[in-house]
């Protein structure tokens, strides 16, 4: 996974959001479930469309459901998943 800024994965996600769902609040620590059309089926869309986007896998039983239900929330679990790939990347070098 190619190590991306925390600005680079937040636009990206919330581009990706903004094309799945109408009515993107502008506060990033928002609910995307309040005042949104996003329903459990555009919940798991739009997260396949970020595993996909980032190249990586979510493990859903590892995370808190509620961190992945807003833009800082799935923006700091992306940070984390490039971290831990950083750290395993490292380990297997020589």
């Amino acid at each position: 996974m190619k190590k991306l800024s925390e600005q680079e994965i937040r636009g990206a996600v919330r581009r990706l959001v903004s094309e799945r769902i109408d009515g993107v609040p502008p506060d990033d620590s928002a609910s995307l479930l309040e005042g949104t059309d996003l329903d459990s089926l555009g919940v798991v869309e739009l997260l396949v469309a970020i595993e996909e986007e980032f190249s990586t896998t979510i493990e859903f039983l590892m995370v808190d459901p509620e961190a992945l239900l807003s833009i800082s929330g799935l923006t700091h679990h992306l940070l984390v998943l490039m971290d831990e790939s950083k750290l395993m990347d490292e380990s297997n070098v020589g």
